[in-house]
């Protein structure tokens, strides 16, 4: 664990000391500033000093001299939310904001300080009132209370912004790694190393985090901060927003959980009905629950760090030992029930489990049974526990019930889901004109210009279909059209489209190959051995291979038109061979007066990371690219491109037109997707995290024996392992831990892992969390 960003140093709240001032000066200064007799009465504070006013004609208000520490902008910030509070929800019980006497401002300077007068919020500190005050149904009412109350909160503060959100407030879990330094100085050594466990998943929690709704919280909502009213049954005010910041929606609760157990204002069983409070008006996702444990462990085991870091300061008091051993119980009682028993409670609390998923279980059950009536009964559909989803964004997607999938597994979202640039491109021309290739428009000129300058210089012309089945169907008649011959040559359990003439090329689909098509073996090495020896082997071998498959295509009465590809061998079962595999190959199949066909509706556009098309990194010059359904991210797109001349040909002899081909929309998508690829650098992308994937991937299998391979590059990896039960289960099991993959190969054993291309480091740490418990799960 490595400690990264800014230093302890940089951070609010950790040097801040109150202002010293006496009740004696704290009654002047209401009298100059704000033209009140009161008497002033001291309140706890840890950065301002707070007193209460109570004033000549009844009033109670609470006069603060601000933290010296504080800037302006974070003194502006809370005035300004407290004022955005007051008019989204005037009713809500906390501090309102009494302007200076005659000026209008909120803050003023008195005491060789800023001051700030709020209104007083009456009830007693929770954290006065114990876990053995009252009856377990009023401490039940009381959590659920507060919960609520904190949720009406965050409720009141949608919509609110200002760059005092931004301030490296140390409490925040966001700025730990600023802290791990002091965990080496915290005693005794059995709380450093509960410490170390609770920080242990910091890193990847962090990246976790990034991906959740996020908002302007309240930040530390905590038992002194929570005031109830006299019976102890219910809440009754929040105060003091000066740890307001903007960060995931969840941080709020999980404070709160992490302050009322560490501090022993609420037992571990108690913490349910504060979570069932809170969703019961602001619901939380399933992604949200899922980092709650590891990020209530890392806020208990901050507050542990600040101490440590006070007390070596020397400003400060010494550390408070009752607070540390209070730490370490809580964290000693959070691992003693374990994540997976108390994050399956809290989806259970938050209704996501009991209430939400039951329903999303009966809709589903309904959408299969008229999706049967309407499809058919034997219609593809994944997973044994179908899912509805509703909604996509970047790599993840949404389900009906509010469940977030990590997408690991489609590439038609080629640069993200929903990518905003792609589907402006699309609104926007969808509202000029959406014709056909019969009139001029210049977005489909552009388009094949801007495509075609990322290839070899030969392959300078297109024509356009919808999809990827639909470009092979024609390149396979431009080979036959082009070569006069009738034959095919594919690889084992390929797989290259639906129509009738590609079904027939497609092992994978074809329940009986026909006579005019042959196979060609899958290569049996991957690069990494380099070795001359092995790499002459792997050519013989193709050689000999390729020969064969000729000569049997030959004795049928076929001689070759093409041989087509997938270049990233998906279907086959996702290997990555060097060029020596595929030089020897393509050789022969010229030599026959056949054609090479590059079939990239898999492998192009970057997704191997080295190269922009997948045939560059295999070694090969194919004479025709098709390209389908990730060109267009999702938008019906299929390319043919080729050699003009060859291209001219087939039109002459065939008339080709296909209506919806190449539209000004689907061109303005592929201009879209190409643009973000540039702009996004998701190419280069696609090399660091797949060369991070893979590696990773590589250390798990040493930990698993059901794992026997792991091959691919870029963002197409594959995971082979022991057998097609062993992998249904693995994919079923990802995907109830919030990861979508799929399962390919000859034997329908090798975990197919194709993301879309921003696909991140922090990514494919989720995945390899969620298939070590999987695969663990099967032991």
């Amino acid at each position: 664990m490595k400690s990264r960003g800014p230093t302890a140093e940089g951070l609010l709240a950790l040097r801040g000391l109150p202002p010293t001032v006496d009740a004696t000066t704290a009654e002047a200064v209401a009298r100059d500033l704000y033209g009140l007799t009161a008497r002033a009465t001291p309140l706890d504070g840890e950065r301002d000093r707070n007193f209460r006013l109570d004033t000549s004609d009844g009033r109670q208000l609470v006069l603060k001299f601000i933290d010296h520490e504080a800037d302006d902008v974070v003194v502006d910030g809370q005035s300004a939310a407290l004022m955005h509070i007051a008019e989204t929800s005037p009713l809500l019980p906390v501090p309102r904001v009494v302007p200076l006497a005659g000026a209008g401002a909120n803050v003023g300077a008195a005491a060789s300080c800023r001051v700030r007068l709020v209104s007083f919020v009456p009830g007693r500190l929770m954290q006065d009132v114990r876990p053995t005050t009252g009856t377990p149904s009023a401490r039940t009412g009381l959590l659920r209370s507060v919960g609520n109350h904190i949720a009406q909160l965050d409720r009141a503060l949608v919509g609110f912004f200002h760059p005092a959100l931004a301030q490296p407030i140390a409490w925040d879990v966001r700025r730990a790694q600023a802290l791990l330094p002091m965990l080496a100085h915290v005693q005794p050594p059995e709380l450093q190393r509960t410490l170390g466990a609770a920080l242990h998943p910091l890193e990847q929690l962090l990246q976790r985090m990034r991906g959740l709704r996020s908002q302007a919280i309240h930040g530390d909502c905590h038992g002194s901060n929570l005031l109830v009213n006299d019976a102890g049954d219910a809440c009754v005010g929040i105060i003091d927003l000066g740890d307001m910041i903007h960060a995931p929606l969840v941080q709020e609760i999980a404070v709160t959980m992490a302050e009322l157990l560490s501090d022993a204002v609420a037992s571990l069983d108690e913490l349910p009905g504060l979570l069932t409070g809170y969703t019961s008006l602001q619901p939380l996702e399933r992604a949200d629950i899922e980092v709650l444990y590891d990020l209530i462990a890392a806020r208990i085991a901050v507050g542990v760090l600040i101490q440590v870091w006070r007390e070596r300061d020397g400003a400060h008091a010494p550390a408070n030992t009752d607070l540390a051993i209070a730490s370490g119980a809580a964290l000693d009682a959070l691992a003693s029930r374990g994540k997976e028993r108390l994050t399956q409670q809290w989806l259970e609390s938050a209704g996501i489990e009991s209430v939400r998923m039951d329903r999303g279980r009966v809709i589903a059950a309904d959408l299969v049974r008229r999706r049967h009536d309407a499809l058919g009964a034997n219609a593809e559909l994944s997973y044994d526990q179908p899912l509805h989803l509703v909604r996509g964004e970047g790599v993840w997607v949404y389900t009906s019930d509010a469940e977030r999938l990590l997408d690991v597994y489609n590439n038609v979202p080629h640069v993200g889901h929903a990518h905003p640039i792609v589907v402006a491109a699309i609104a926007n021309q969808a509202k000029r004109i959406a014709s056909n290739t019969r009139y001029l428009d210049t977005r489909i000129i552009e388009y094949v210009e801007r495509l075609t300058e990322t290839l070899p210089p030969d392959l300078d012309a297109c024509l356009f279909v919808n999809s990827g089945s639909e470009a092979n169907d024609i390149a396979w008649r431009m080979a036959k059209s082009h070569t006069g011959h009738e034959g095919a040559l594919v690889m084992r359990f390929a797989y290259h489209g639906i129509t009738d003439a590609v079904t027939a090329l497609s092992p994978a689909i074809c329940p009986k190959v026909p006579p005019h098509v042959e196979q060609v073996a899958a290569p049996k090495m991957s690069p990494d051995a380099g070795e001359t020896d092995t790499l002459n082997a792997i050519a013989a071998a193709a050689e000999a291979d390729i020969a064969n498959a000729i000569a049997r295509l030959e004795s049928r009465g076929f001689k070759p038109a093409a041989l087509m590809i997938d270049s990233a061998l998906t279907s086959t079962g996702i290997y990555d061979p060097p060029p020596t595999w595929i030089a020897p190959i393509a050789a022969a199949v010229r030599k026959a007066g056949g054609l090479v066909i590059g079939d990239e509706v898999q492998f192009g556009l970057g997704r191997s990371g080295s190269h922009f098309w997948g045939f560059t990194r295999r070694g090969y010059h194919p004479d025709i690219v098709t390209l389908g359904k990730p060109v267009g991210n999702g938008y019906p797109l299929g390319v043919i491109i080729t050699r003009r001349a060859l291209l001219e040909k087939f039109q002459r002899d065939t008339g080709f037109f296909s209506t919806f081909g190449g539209n000004p929309v689907a061109a303005a998508a592929g201009l879209a997707v190409l643009d973000v690829l540039d702009k996004e650098r998701l190419v280069e992308n696609a090399r660091a995290t797949g060369d991070y994937f893979v590696r990773r991937l590589k250390e798990l299998a040493q930990t698993q024996p059901i794992v026997r391979n792991v091959r691919g590059c870029g963002l197409m990896i594959g995971v082979e392992l022991t057998d097609r039960a062993t992998t249904k289960r693995v994919v079923n099991g990802l995907r109830e831990r919030g990861v979508m993959t799929g399962s390919e190969g000859p034997l329908g054993n090798v975990l197919k892992l194709r993301p879309p291309m921003p696909f991140r480091m922090e990514h494919v740490e989720i995945v390899i969390e969620a298939l070590n418990a999987t695969l663990s799960a099967g032991r």
